[in-house]
């Protein structure tokens, strides 16, 4: 018998699971999900095993069910995790029906960051469906009076040994069960076992909602129609701290097909509501709002408050994350400082939200459809809004194109809810590029200076690497604004130092940080501070090779210590492959390399061949190669698509990206005046995976950017001379690189 705990929790979830529609008839599995991820940010805390779940359900018709565990932002993860169950459940992934979840449908669901979908959630998704697997066999065996070992695998069911099938569908006919993980029978799991085929892991597969996209459904927030619905939208705020002094409509509150003009000045915000997108955006140019806008800046003020040498020269830096010995007044073999500007989110997909007030059991409701990397933080803070329950507000999951970090705030739905509540009937919202690049939290500027002392035959014996940086994770997800400034005193950003240790064995190492305080929105980008720290040590240990005239590959591997004998697998994997296509003679071209391992499980080592056009004046990015070890790889082509979307990201920093500072603040308004790569930017690849069943995945979404950039960076120096200390390259220096090469 399980103790009375455990029935009290099948209960419960099988209250959330009937609110869902999910127990109509059938066999459903319930089972933990997530895992700790940083405690410090409560919206980042993990479910323990009474609230954090999630199912699989075999339905009457014998078709499986999957409630997805992470939010889809296009990363992919669903899909991977739907080939888990279908590899378990010997079905076809393409039988498997994936749905996002509501927060009617889960008690908790960890918000989706630092790629750690797949990473979080492989091991106990398997463990269900291998389990359940199990339980349908013990009751097909009961059915045809055999013992379940009798039995064998069946394509969506089972055989006996005179070859009868007894499918799901026989088996959970007149079937209206929830079963908790502990209470299925003990369960091997086919997926996690290295000496099993595997039929449906490790294979190409359609996207989950792939036929729903193309086919115009409703996944997108922006798909979402509901009778009789109305649209709305914000007036933001120019600049970070700005505070609404008046708003004058002019006449919009009477013009046709306004229906409300909506200003509370308390919560700093002012939008209306209308009858159609068009009248709205009329109505939206008519209106003025006037803002007590905070102290202007200018980038001259940005850059001397990053500087990494201004804050080396008042001694040393704020905090010492490593500290050696390290003789600071002695001649470098190596001294390279690197530069990185303002960066956007620069989606292209645009924020959006529906909400709609209701009645239920008596009192008033909301809905609300969201794309989001975190459902719960939105409806704890809408339910804050409104002062009411959070079991008053249900916030449907809805795809998002891509998030990057930049889609874990309350914003698009707080527009939402400031307006839904002013009116009866349903309210769209979206965002324009421009609300998108106003309210944007940004990836901070940063500072880096690194330092190596090497012998002749390239062994690294010291390692000083010192860089300023704004906040990455202290910001407004975190905590409110009140609170941040005492946080950010207390403590160093954590998201700022992430790779800032090297992992090449080094004698003696010192790393020093500073983190300032910025006159902008600041927040989580793709990869926190990894990919600037990576940028500014890897374009360092290049810098290092050519110093000494020694391979760069060989120089990598030789620094390794037997720890990192994965990286140095992808090293020696990615020497062979470009080995293979050697550089032509008597050409402006180069190649140049960087490894990388990301949150301490992704190994990752990249290289690219760079080209210059002399009659055009520019950098031709020609090939890139790419060799990445995540462990276990569930879903190929998913990790291929993550590797090309970051190297375009990684192209899109080197060579144009950087929000520009204008009029006293970041002026970055749409793609004119914040250009990103293109099509024309994307080179030919060569990506390698390696696939080990019997490491545990890592995340895959992140690992290939931080090793892109200075891989890119390199090949730029390679092929050109010119160092690109500062992004993004200024072309006019390299133009005059060429001509004093020329």
């Amino acid at each position: 018998m399980k103790p009375t705990t455990q029935k009290k929790r099948r209960f419960t979830r099988r209250g959330f699971l009937k609110a869902a529609g999910w127990t109509a008839a059938g066999l459903t599995v319930t089972y933990f999900v997530g895992r700790e991820f940083a405690p410090v940010m409560a919206s980042m805390r993990a479910p323990d095993f009474e609230e954090g779940t999630a199912w699989i359900k075999v339905d009457l018709d014998g078709t499986v069910r999957m409630l997805s565990p992470v939010h889809e932002m296009g990363q992919g993860s669903s899909l991977g995790l739907a080939q888990i169950v279908a590899e378990e459940l010997n079905v076809d992934v393409e039988d498997i029906q994936v749905s996002l979840p509501s927060t009617n449908d889960v008690t908790r669901l960890q918000v989706t960051v630092g790629s750690s979908g797949t990473s979080n959630n492989a091991r106990p998704l398997a463990e269900a469906a291998a389990g359940l697997r199990e339980e349908l066999r013990q009751r097909a065996a009961k059915q045809v009076g055999l013992d379940a070992h009798a039995l064998g695998d069946a394509k969506g069911g089972f055989t006996t040994p005179e070859d009868q099938i007894v499918t799901f569908a026989d088996i959970v006919t007149g079937t209206n069960e929830v079963i908790d993980l502990g209470d299925l029978p003990d369960a091997t799991s086919y997926t996690f076992d290295p000496g099993r085929e595997k039929v449906q892991v490790g294979k190409t597969a359609l996207q989950v909602q792939g036929r729903d996209i193309v086919t115009g459904k409703e996944v997108y927030a922006l798909d979402v129609r509901l009778p009789n619905m109305t649209y709305g939208r914000g007036v933001p705020a120019p600049m970070a701290g700005a505070q609404i002094v008046d708003v004058d409509d002019g006449g919009v509150s009477s013009m046709p097909g306004v229906i409300k003009v909506v200003v509370d000045k308390e919560r700093n915000f002012a939008g209306i509501v209308a009858e159609t997108p068009s009248v709205l955006d009329a109505a939206l140019e008519q209106m003025t709002v006037q803002w007590d806008s905070p102290s202007s800046y200018t980038q001259k003020d940005i850059d001397a408050m990053i500087d990494v040498d201004i804050a080396l020269s008042a001694g040393e830096l704020e905090s010492i994350l490593e500290n050696d010995d390290v003789a600071q007044d002695q001649v470098w073999t190596v001294d390279r400082r690197q530069d990185l500007p303002i960066v956007e989110h620069a989606t292209i997909e645009r924020r959006s939200a529906v909400i709609q007030f209701s009645e239920r059991d008596g009192r008033e409701v909301v809905e609300i459809w969201a794309g989001t990397q975190d459902m719960f933080v939105n409806q704890k803070k809408a339910a804050a809004e409104l002062g009411w329950s959070t079991d008053r507000v249900t916030v449907h999951l809805m795809r998002v194109g891509g998030g990057f970090g930049g889609r874990a705030t309350y914003d698009v739905v707080r527009d939402a809810v400031l307006l839904g509540r002013e009116v009866d009937r349903p309210v769209k919202v979206v965002w324009s590029l421009r609300d998108e690049f106003l309210a944007d939290r940004t990836r901070p500027p940063s500072s880096h200076r690194v330092r190596i002392k090497a012998d002749d035959d390239g062994k690294i014996t010291e390692w000083w690497h010192a860089f300023v940086s704004g906040h990455v994770m202290f910001n407004d997800f975190l905590l409110p604004e009140g609170g941040l400034s005492l946080v950010r005193k207390l403590f160093h950003d954590i998201g700022a130092t992430i790779g800032s240790h090297p992992f090449y064995t080094v004698d003696r190492r010192r790393i020093e940080f500073t983190d300032v305080e910025l006159p902008f929105h600041v927040g989580q980008w793709r990869s926190l501070g990894a990919t600037p720290n990576s940028l500014a040590a890897e374009a360092a240990v290049e810098e290092l090779a050519r110093t000494l005239n020694l391979d760069p590959i060989s120089l990598r591997i030789q620094n390794l210590g037997p720890e990192q004998d994965r990286l140095k697998t992808c090293l020696t994997k990615l020497k062979t492959i470009c080995a293979a296509r050697p550089l032509p003679e008597d050409a402006e071209v180069g190649r140049g390399y960087a490894a990388a391992i990301f949150a301490e499980q992704t190994h990752v080592a990249m290289a690219f061949d760079v080209s210059y056009e002399k009659e055009n004046e520019q950098i031709r990015i020609d090939r890139c190669y790419c060799v990445l070890d995540p462990g276990f790889v569930f879903s190929p082509d998913q990790v291929k698509a993550q590797i090309e979307g970051c190297t375009m990201m990684a192209i899109g920093q080197v060579l144009v990206e950087g929000a520009p500072i204008d009029d006293g603040s970041i002026s970055a308004y749409g793609f004119f005046d914040y250009p990103i790569a293109t099509i024309d930017h994307a080179p030919e690849f060569e990506i390698e995976l390696i696939s080990d069943p019997s490491v545990a995945p890592s995340g895959v979404g992140e690992a290939a950017l931080i090793a892109a950039l200075p891989a890119l960076v390199n090949a730029i120096r390679a092929a050109t001379g010119y160092r690109a200390n500062k992004l993004p390259i200024d072309e006019d220096d390299l133009v005059a690189t060429m001509n004093t090469k020329g």
